[in-house]
């Protein structure tokens, strides 16, 4: 499983401008929202009712806020970036930079789990995030994250 088939260009935040939980789902559900993906309410409380159960941060400057959501069709992944480290964890956990979002439809629980141990072994390559980070546009986020993906098998 590539996650090729599940990034979306249009489903990119380049610069995040939040300092806080509330700002990154409601940036990031806007632009899922602008894709066509979905609606950005019903988006929004999924992420944050997963957040409230318990924290996506992975550590690293890494978190991937994902939830089950009604009405898609397909999982998608969407990426957003952190002009700033921001706290997006519980108190004593790393400043995040890199968001991987991962929205799934019901009853895809399985593929939903194998995606994000995949964003997780992916995460893990030497100087990802920061490549990422430094990303001028939507296309070279997309180009890097399927570079590292067609080098991990």
């Amino acid at each position: 499983m590539r996650l090729r088939e599940f990034l979306r260009s249009d489903f990119v935040v380049l610069r995040l401008e939040a300092n806080d939980i509330d700002g990154v789902v409601e940036e990031v559900c806007a632009c899922a929202a602008a894709a066509g993906i979905g609606d950005a309410e019903v988006i929004a409380d999924k992420l944050l009712e997963r957040e409230r159960a318990h924290s996506t941060v992975i550590g690293s400057g890494l978190a991937i806020p994902h939830a089950t959501v009604p009405g898609l069709a397909e999982p998608v992944i969407g990426v957003a970036i952190a002009g700033k480290p921001i706290d997006y964890g519980p108190p004593g956990t790393d400043p995040v930079r890199l968001f991987f979002v991962l929205l799934s439809p019901p009853g895809r629980e399985r593929e939903h789990v194998k995606l994000l141990a995949r964003i997780c072994r992916l995460a893990r390559h030497d100087d990802f995030i920061d490549e990422l980070q430094s990303a001028h546009d939507d296309a070279s986020v997309i180009r890097s994250i399927e570079s590292v993906d067609d080098r991990h098998v």
